[in-house]
């Protein structure tokens, strides 16, 4: 990892792109990208190499799943990695997590949204589980917020539960959640609204009354992206 990232700070995140991928199976390339995008986060905290790493991850996964002559299931696997690929970009470039040391720029911001967008429009091609395309909708509302886009933000969110089996438990779960985002992306609209204030704070109790960890979790998210999207604007 070390030496991927001094090529790509170095000047030659091409050089980086082909050590990546110098050896083995189109599946094996795909699986190191995503390793590789994952410890350059998590590990490095390195949101530059984070990005030139993860967007040339999706591009090699979309190009090789188009060659003919490859078996369905490799194409379908690629596929997911690139989905995969593209949420973790989207969601580590999202400046509503406020993670130390990570800095979105704009340009970080614009990849992100266009990463969140791909990972929807894969969750759907691919089939994935409603809970997946639930995340990918709110992932597309997460940056919607972060663009100041209300409107998109509102929609997404509203998708985001709407996706789910309502008689499913763990819908049920994340109602709160995706309700509360809902609540955020009004409240950004006018902060001062106390109509809209007491929306979301109401939301918030009823999260502080479950004691489980998701939702402690889920609380934790909220609070933070509410304080960076209205309290640090």
């Amino acid at each position: 990892m070390m030496e991927i990232q001094q090529l790509i700070h170095g000047g030659d995140s091409f050089a980086a792109i082909e050590q990546i991928q110098r050896n083995g199976s189109p599946l094996e390339i795909a699986a190191r990208y995503k390793s590789v995008v994952l410890d350059l986060y998590w590990k490095a905290h390195d949101l530059p190499a984070v990005v030139v790493v993860g967007r040339a991850g999706i591009l090699y996964c979309l190009g090789q799943s188009l060659y003919s002559g490859i078996p369905p299931e490799t194409t379908q696997n690629l596929r997911s990695f690139a989905k995969e690929l593209a949420y973790n970009v989207g969601s580590f470039t999202w400046p509503g997590w406020d993670e130390a040391g990570i800095k979105p720029t704009s340009e970080d911001l614009a990849v992100g949204r266009e990463c969140a967008r791909l990972n929807l429009r894969l969750a759907i091609e691919l089939g994935k589980p409603p809970s997946r395309v639930s995340m990918a909708h709110w992932l597309v509302g997460a940056h919607a917020l972060a663009a100041n886009d209300p409107d998109e933000a509102e929609k997404a969110f509203q998708l985001a539960q709407d996706v789910l089996p309502a008689t499913d438990a763990a819908s049920k779960s994340l109602e709160r959640f995706n309700m509360g985002y809902l609540a955020l992306a009004r409240l950004c609209r006018n902060p001062s609204d106390a109509g809209l204030r007491a929306n979301f704070e109401e939301i918030m109790t009823h999260l502080r009354a479950r004691p489980d960890e998701d939702t402690e979790d889920y609380l934790t998210q909220l609070l933070t992206a509410h304080r960076v999207f209205t309290l640090c604007r």
